[in-house]
């Protein structure tokens, strides 16, 4: 009741009303008439019940809420003449029209049109570049500073001291003709020196190159043949290891993003 008059105006709706009436208790019955009552009878709330009862069967309590002949309407129920007039223009009219022609307009296929070009990105200002590039730097010096200090480390460790320079074409006279790109830690060293490499994935390229060479000249034949080939293979190993377990996952991300971003720029 009170949250009908709160957002009056509103309607108390209860179906059944003689049934509801007959199912609960004296108390609710009470409490329901009197903050019926208290409603003020400015306030436009209106109360909708029904029942199946005539009025003059309905409990005297439920009588005495409505006034007979103003505030009880009685619904008969509809006979065949009634249902037909009720249905007759639904059935009879409306549905025997025929359906609304489409206009030629709506017939024509419809133009195939190409995708639109996606936007081209914002140019930045002179300024914005400045600023781009000077962030660039500093990750790309970062990432330069890491791959010396793993370059170090690989060529003071004796284990890969056959790798530190280029192979002498006086002790191994044929080695350019089977190797067509040779590649060793000092040209490695000498590559980060001069900017080459972007990425911590350039870098590892010329390790893989490393071994590679190292395992196409040396035929897994004789000990020393072997030896060479286990220490190439180790020194991939070490590197990688080095590079996974000391590198950020998202700096190497960054450098890759900025490698890309330097190739579109050109």
């Amino acid at each position: 009741m009170q949250e009908a008059q709160r957002t009056a105006p509103s309607i108390i709706y209860i179906p059944h009303f003689h049934l509801w009436w007959e199912a609960v208790g004296a108390t609710l019955k009470t409490t329901f008439t009197t903050l019926l009552q208290n409603i003020p009878t400015f306030a436009p709330v209106l109360l909708l019940a029904t029942s199946d009862v005539c009025y003059t069967d309905l409990p005297k309590e439920i009588q005495e809420l409505f006034i007979d002949g103003d505030e009880v309407f009685e619904v008969q129920l509809p006979d065949e003449g009634e249902r037909r007039r009720f249905f007759e223009d639904l059935i009879v009219n409306q549905a025997a029209k025929p359906p609304a022609s489409k206009s030629n307009a709506a017939l024509r296929p419809l133009e195939v049109l190409p995708v639109a070009p996606p936007p081209k990105p914002r140019e930045l200002t002179e300024a914005e570049m400045e600023q781009l590039e000077e962030k660039e730097e500093d990750t790309l010096r970062e990432l330069r500073i890491f791959l010396r200090d793993v370059t170090h480390r690989l060529a003071t460790d004796r284990r890969f001291r056959a790798f530190t320079k280029p192979v002498d074409p006086e002790e191994v006279p044929d080695y350019e003709t089977v190797i067509k790109q040779p590649m060793d830690l000092s040209v490695v060293l000498s590559k980060i020196d001069s900017h080459q490499y972007l990425t911590a994935r350039d870098f590892l390229k010329d390790i893989d190159l490393i071994c590679s060479n190292a395992l196409e000249y040396n035929p897994d034949k004789d000990p020393g043949d072997r030896l060479m080939r286990h220490r190439a293979c180790m020194l991939r190993d070490t590197a990688y290891a080095m590079v996974r377990e000391e590198m950020v996952e998202e700096f190497e991300q960054q450098c890759e993003e900025i490698k890309e971003s330097r190739q579109k720029r050109g």
